[in-house]
Protein backbone atom coordinates (compact mmCIF):
# COMPACT_ATOMS: atom_id res chain seq x y z
CA UNK A 1 0.00 0.00 0.00
CA UNK A 2 1.82 3.13 -1.39
CA UNK A 3 1.73 6.38 1.28
CA UNK A 4 2.97 9.35 1.00
CA UNK A 5 4.36 10.82 4.52
CA UNK A 6 5.33 14.26 4.88
CA UNK A 7 5.29 14.15 8.80
CA UNK A 8 7.94 13.12 11.31
CA UNK A 9 6.32 14.52 14.77
CA UNK A 10 2.87 14.36 16.22
CA UNK A 11 2.77 17.24 18.60
CA UNK A 12 0.69 18.66 21.46
CA UNK A 13 -2.90 17.11 18.85
CA UNK A 14 -1.98 13.99 21.27
CA UNK A 15 -0.74 15.75 24.50
CA UNK A 16 2.85 15.02 23.69
CA UNK A 17 5.55 14.39 20.98
CA UNK A 18 5.05 11.64 19.33
CA UNK A 19 7.65 9.90 16.35
CA UNK A 20 5.75 8.74 13.46
CA UNK A 21 7.21 6.59 10.72
CA UNK A 22 5.38 4.92 7.92
CA UNK A 23 4.04 2.39 10.32
CA UNK A 24 2.57 5.17 12.26
CA UNK A 25 -0.83 5.95 10.61
CA UNK A 26 -1.86 3.03 7.99
CA UNK A 27 -5.03 1.02 7.37
CA UNK A 28 -5.31 -1.61 9.56
CA UNK A 29 -5.94 -5.08 7.79
CA UNK A 30 -9.07 -6.02 9.21
CA UNK A 31 -12.08 -4.61 11.22
CA UNK A 32 -11.30 -2.37 13.84
CA UNK A 33 -7.94 -3.53 13.76
CA UNK A 34 -9.17 -7.31 14.58
CA UNK A 35 -6.32 -10.15 13.80
CA UNK A 36 -7.99 -12.31 11.43
CA UNK A 37 -11.61 -12.62 10.05
CA UNK A 38 -14.26 -15.35 9.93
CA UNK A 39 -17.12 -15.63 7.34
CA UNK A 40 -19.84 -18.05 8.48
CA UNK A 41 -21.57 -19.10 5.43
CA UNK A 42 -23.95 -21.76 4.61
CA UNK A 43 -25.23 -23.60 1.26
CA UNK A 44 -28.58 -24.49 -0.13
CA UNK A 45 -31.30 -21.93 0.88
CA UNK A 46 -32.00 -24.25 3.52
CA UNK A 47 -35.01 -23.73 5.97
CA UNK A 48 -33.03 -24.13 9.10
CA UNK A 49 -30.75 -21.12 8.10
CA UNK A 50 -34.11 -19.10 8.67
CA UNK A 51 -35.15 -21.10 11.78
CA UNK A 52 -32.36 -22.19 14.20
CA UNK A 53 -28.69 -20.09 12.32
CA UNK A 54 -29.70 -16.77 12.11
CA UNK A 55 -31.07 -16.74 15.30
CA UNK A 56 -28.37 -18.13 16.61
CA UNK A 57 -26.11 -15.92 15.50
CA UNK A 58 -27.95 -12.64 16.08
CA UNK A 59 -27.67 -13.78 20.00
CA UNK A 60 -24.15 -13.12 19.67
CA UNK A 61 -24.37 -9.95 17.54
CA UNK A 62 -22.82 -11.90 14.37
CA UNK A 63 -24.37 -12.06 11.19
CA UNK A 64 -23.97 -14.96 7.81
CA UNK A 65 -24.10 -15.57 4.77
CA UNK A 66 -26.70 -17.52 2.90
CA UNK A 67 -25.84 -18.82 -0.50
CA UNK A 68 -29.28 -19.07 -2.16
CA UNK A 69 -30.64 -20.82 -5.02
CA UNK A 70 -33.75 -18.87 -6.59
CA UNK A 71 -35.36 -21.90 -8.17
CA UNK A 72 -35.52 -24.23 -5.19
CA UNK A 73 -37.21 -21.25 -2.98
CA UNK A 74 -40.81 -22.62 -2.32
CA UNK A 75 -43.85 -20.77 -4.43
CA UNK A 76 -45.78 -22.91 -2.41
CA UNK A 77 -44.42 -23.11 1.32
CA UNK A 78 -46.80 -26.23 2.68
CA UNK A 79 -45.56 -28.52 0.62
CA UNK A 80 -41.57 -27.64 0.93
CA UNK A 81 -40.84 -27.76 4.50
CA UNK A 82 -37.16 -27.79 3.81
CA UNK A 83 -36.43 -24.69 2.36
CA UNK A 84 -36.84 -20.93 3.32
CA UNK A 85 -39.29 -18.62 1.16
CA UNK A 86 -38.27 -15.49 -0.10
CA UNK A 87 -40.28 -13.21 2.24
CA UNK A 88 -37.96 -15.22 5.28
CA UNK A 89 -34.65 -14.28 3.12
CA UNK A 90 -35.99 -10.92 2.87
CA UNK A 91 -36.58 -10.60 6.71
CA UNK A 92 -32.44 -12.81 7.29
CA UNK A 93 -31.68 -9.47 5.07
CA UNK A 94 -33.30 -6.73 6.62
CA UNK A 95 -31.48 -8.25 9.80
CA UNK A 96 -28.14 -7.48 8.11
CA UNK A 97 -27.44 -11.20 7.05
CA UNK A 98 -25.85 -11.18 3.48
CA UNK A 99 -27.87 -13.36 1.10
CA UNK A 100 -26.28 -14.20 -2.11
CA UNK A 101 -25.92 -16.24 -5.43
CA UNK A 102 -25.67 -19.87 -5.92
CA UNK A 103 -26.60 -20.42 -9.10
CA UNK A 104 -30.49 -20.38 -10.01
CA UNK A 105 -30.61 -24.29 -9.69
CA UNK A 106 -27.42 -25.77 -8.31
CA UNK A 107 -25.75 -27.36 -11.72
CA UNK A 108 -22.02 -28.08 -12.05
CA UNK A 109 -21.15 -24.82 -13.81
CA UNK A 110 -18.25 -26.59 -15.29
CA UNK A 111 -20.85 -28.45 -17.57
CA UNK A 112 -22.69 -25.34 -19.09
CA UNK A 113 -22.36 -24.20 -22.13
CA UNK A 114 -21.78 -20.26 -22.32
CA UNK A 115 -25.55 -19.25 -22.29
CA UNK A 116 -26.53 -21.38 -19.96
CA UNK A 117 -23.90 -20.78 -17.46
CA UNK A 118 -25.05 -16.60 -17.88
CA UNK A 119 -28.62 -17.67 -17.35
CA UNK A 120 -27.98 -19.27 -14.34
CA UNK A 121 -26.22 -16.36 -12.76
CA UNK A 122 -28.56 -13.63 -13.96
CA UNK A 123 -31.66 -15.31 -13.15
CA UNK A 124 -30.66 -15.80 -10.10
CA UNK A 125 -29.06 -11.97 -9.49
CA UNK A 126 -32.37 -10.89 -10.66
CA UNK A 127 -34.30 -12.73 -8.20
CA UNK A 128 -32.72 -11.28 -5.55
CA UNK A 129 -32.77 -8.03 -6.40
CA UNK A 130 -36.37 -8.26 -7.23
CA UNK A 131 -37.47 -9.83 -3.98
CA UNK A 132 -34.78 -7.95 -1.69
CA UNK A 133 -34.03 -5.15 -3.03
CA UNK A 134 -30.04 -5.77 -2.55
CA UNK A 135 -27.96 -6.68 -5.44
CA UNK A 136 -25.90 -10.16 -4.56
CA UNK A 137 -22.45 -9.24 -5.21
CA UNK A 138 -20.46 -11.97 -4.43
CA UNK A 139 -20.68 -15.35 -5.48
CA UNK A 140 -20.52 -19.40 -4.34
CA UNK A 141 -20.23 -22.55 -6.90
CA UNK A 142 -22.35 -25.33 -6.17
CA UNK A 143 -20.29 -28.50 -5.74
CA UNK A 144 -17.12 -25.99 -5.67
CA UNK A 145 -16.67 -26.55 -9.41
CA UNK A 146 -15.55 -24.05 -11.30
CA UNK A 147 -12.69 -22.97 -13.96
CA UNK A 148 -11.27 -19.91 -15.26
CA UNK A 149 -14.10 -19.42 -17.71
CA UNK A 150 -16.71 -20.25 -15.03
CA UNK A 151 -14.81 -17.62 -12.65
CA UNK A 152 -14.40 -14.90 -14.88
CA UNK A 153 -18.06 -14.96 -15.91
CA UNK A 154 -19.18 -14.93 -12.31
CA UNK A 155 -16.77 -11.85 -11.31
CA UNK A 156 -18.22 -9.40 -13.39
CA UNK A 157 -19.78 -6.56 -11.13
CA UNK A 158 -18.81 -8.96 -8.01
CA UNK A 159 -16.93 -8.50 -5.18
CA UNK A 160 -15.25 -11.76 -4.29
CA UNK A 161 -16.25 -15.52 -4.91
CA UNK A 162 -16.13 -18.28 -2.32
CA UNK A 163 -12.94 -20.40 -3.46
CA UNK A 164 -11.82 -22.22 -0.52
CA UNK A 165 -13.66 -23.10 2.43
CA UNK A 166 -13.56 -25.32 6.18
CA UNK A 167 -15.92 -27.40 7.20
CA UNK A 168 -18.81 -26.54 9.60
CA UNK A 169 -20.76 -29.35 10.33
CA UNK A 170 -20.90 -32.93 9.96
CA UNK A 171 -17.72 -35.66 11.11
CA UNK A 172 -15.94 -32.81 9.43
CA UNK A 173 -16.01 -30.68 11.95
CA UNK A 174 -14.91 -31.91 15.80
CA UNK A 175 -14.23 -29.43 18.24
CA UNK A 176 -10.87 -29.62 18.16
CA UNK A 177 -11.01 -29.51 14.10
CA UNK A 178 -12.79 -26.34 13.86
CA UNK A 179 -10.95 -24.53 16.96
CA UNK A 180 -7.67 -25.36 15.23
CA UNK A 181 -8.65 -23.51 12.04
CA UNK A 182 -9.41 -21.02 14.58
CA UNK A 183 -5.94 -20.76 16.15
CA UNK A 184 -4.12 -20.90 12.11
CA UNK A 185 -6.05 -17.91 11.26
CA UNK A 186 -4.73 -15.69 14.11
CA UNK A 187 -1.22 -16.89 14.00
CA UNK A 188 -1.42 -15.99 10.21
CA UNK A 189 -3.97 -13.30 10.25
CA UNK A 190 -5.73 -14.39 7.60
CA UNK A 191 -9.50 -14.47 6.60
CA UNK A 192 -11.18 -17.95 5.86
CA UNK A 193 -14.90 -18.85 5.61
CA UNK A 194 -16.31 -21.75 6.93
CA UNK A 195 -19.19 -23.55 5.46
CA UNK A 196 -22.19 -26.15 6.24
CA UNK A 197 -25.57 -26.95 4.94
CA UNK A 198 -27.52 -28.37 7.69
CA UNK A 199 -27.97 -28.48 11.16
CA UNK A 200 -29.95 -30.99 12.34
CA UNK A 201 -30.88 -32.78 8.54
CA UNK A 202 -28.84 -33.20 4.96
CA UNK A 203 -25.25 -34.98 4.68
CA UNK A 204 -22.79 -32.45 6.53
CA UNK A 205 -25.31 -32.20 9.27
CA UNK A 206 -24.11 -32.16 13.01
CA UNK A 207 -24.35 -35.20 15.20
CA UNK A 208 -25.51 -33.01 17.86
CA UNK A 209 -26.64 -29.03 16.89
CA UNK A 210 -25.01 -27.64 20.38
CA UNK A 211 -21.88 -28.29 18.96
CA UNK A 212 -22.45 -25.47 16.45
CA UNK A 213 -23.47 -23.30 19.13
CA UNK A 214 -20.74 -24.00 21.28
CA UNK A 215 -18.25 -23.30 17.92
CA UNK A 216 -20.53 -19.87 18.16
CA UNK A 217 -19.55 -19.20 22.16
CA UNK A 218 -16.11 -20.61 21.19
CA UNK A 219 -15.86 -17.80 18.13
CA UNK A 220 -17.72 -15.45 20.68
CA UNK A 221 -15.16 -15.31 23.12
CA UNK A 222 -12.71 -14.25 20.75
CA UNK A 223 -14.39 -11.25 19.52
CA UNK A 224 -11.29 -8.80 20.34
CA UNK A 225 -9.60 -10.22 18.12
CA UNK A 226 -11.43 -12.04 15.29
CA UNK A 227 -13.74 -10.25 12.78
CA UNK A 228 -16.58 -11.96 12.19
CA UNK A 229 -17.87 -10.35 8.82
CA UNK A 230 -20.13 -11.51 5.90
CA UNK A 231 -18.41 -12.94 3.26
CA UNK A 232 -19.53 -9.58 1.38
CA UNK A 233 -18.16 -6.93 4.21
CA UNK A 234 -15.00 -8.86 4.32
CA UNK A 235 -14.64 -9.20 0.71
CA UNK A 236 -15.45 -5.58 0.15
CA UNK A 237 -13.16 -4.52 3.25
CA UNK A 238 -9.82 -6.54 2.12
CA UNK A 239 -10.09 -5.25 -1.66
CA UNK A 240 -10.28 -1.35 -0.65
CA UNK A 241 -7.85 -1.86 2.27
CA UNK A 242 -4.85 -3.31 -0.83
CA UNK A 243 -6.01 -0.51 -3.25
CA UNK A 244 -6.22 2.68 -1.09
CA UNK A 245 -3.45 5.30 -0.73
CA UNK A 246 -3.39 7.72 1.99
CA UNK A 247 -1.59 11.27 1.82
CA UNK A 248 -0.37 11.85 5.24
CA UNK A 249 0.59 15.73 6.14
CA UNK A 250 1.03 17.81 9.30
CA UNK A 251 -0.57 21.62 9.75
CA UNK A 252 0.32 22.62 13.03
CA UNK A 253 -1.32 20.81 15.81
CA UNK A 254 -3.15 19.00 13.30
CA UNK A 255 -2.71 15.92 11.02
CA UNK A 256 -4.22 15.18 7.91
CA UNK A 257 -4.93 11.82 5.96
CA UNK A 258 -6.49 11.96 2.61
CA UNK A 259 -7.36 8.30 1.25
CA UNK A 260 -7.32 7.71 -2.63
CA UNK A 261 -9.01 4.89 -4.17
CA UNK A 262 -10.49 3.96 -7.72
CA UNK A 263 -12.45 1.32 -7.16
CA UNK A 264 -15.99 1.54 -7.57
CA UNK A 265 -17.79 3.21 -4.81
CA UNK A 266 -21.23 1.84 -5.80
CA UNK A 267 -20.08 -1.51 -5.34
CA UNK A 268 -17.02 -1.46 -2.82
CA UNK A 269 -18.67 1.01 -0.40
CA UNK A 270 -17.78 -0.22 3.19
CA UNK A 271 -15.79 1.52 6.20
CA UNK A 272 -12.48 0.91 6.86
CA UNK A 273 -10.38 1.19 9.93
CA UNK A 274 -7.37 3.65 10.67
CA UNK A 275 -4.75 2.56 12.85
CA UNK A 276 -2.67 5.09 14.23
CA UNK A 277 0.07 4.36 17.07
CA UNK A 278 -0.78 7.54 19.92
CA UNK A 279 1.22 5.67 22.68
CA UNK A 280 -1.80 5.14 24.34
CA UNK A 281 -2.53 9.14 24.16
CA UNK A 282 -6.46 9.65 22.90
CA UNK A 283 -7.04 11.56 19.89
CA UNK A 284 -9.78 13.39 18.26
CA UNK A 285 -10.85 12.63 14.59
CA UNK A 286 -13.12 13.94 12.22
CA UNK A 287 -14.28 13.63 8.45
CA UNK A 288 -16.58 15.88 6.35
CA UNK A 289 -17.56 17.56 9.45
CA UNK A 290 -18.27 14.39 11.85
CA UNK A 291 -16.57 13.05 14.85
CA UNK A 292 -15.60 9.70 13.77
CA UNK A 293 -15.42 6.42 16.32
CA UNK A 294 -12.06 5.78 18.14
CA UNK A 295 -11.33 2.54 20.05
CA UNK A 296 -7.98 2.13 22.13
CA UNK A 297 -5.87 -1.15 22.74
CA UNK A 298 -2.28 -1.77 23.00
CA UNK A 299 -1.31 1.58 22.84
CA UNK A 300 -3.22 2.07 19.01
CA UNK A 301 -6.02 4.13 18.40
CA UNK A 302 -8.24 2.64 15.80
CA UNK A 303 -10.99 4.90 14.07
CA UNK A 304 -13.52 4.02 11.48
CA UNK A 305 -13.47 6.32 8.27
CA UNK A 306 -15.01 6.06 5.05
CA UNK A 307 -12.15 5.52 2.53
CA UNK A 308 -14.14 7.29 -0.36
CA UNK A 309 -14.80 10.55 1.78
CA UNK A 310 -13.11 13.03 2.11
CA UNK A 311 -9.95 14.34 4.29
CA UNK A 312 -9.28 12.54 8.14
CA UNK A 313 -8.03 15.25 10.43
CA UNK A 314 -6.41 14.04 13.66
CA UNK A 315 -6.13 16.58 16.71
Amino acid sequence: MKKLLMITTMAAAIGCTVDLTTEDIKVADYKDGKECAVSLTFDDSMKEHYTIVAPELEKRGFRGTFWMCGGWMPAEPQYDTTHFTWAEAKEMSDKGHEMSNHSWSHPNMTTLSEDELKEQIRKNDEAILANLGKPSTTFCFPYNAYNDAVLAEVMKGRIGARLKEFWLGGQHSPKEYLQKQIEDALAAGSWIAGMTHGINYGYDCYEDASEFTDFLDYLKSLEDRIWVGTFRDVAAYTAVAKGISLDISKDGKEITVVPATNLDRTLYETPLTLEVNTDGKKIKAQQDGKALEASYRNGKAYITFCPFGGAVTLK
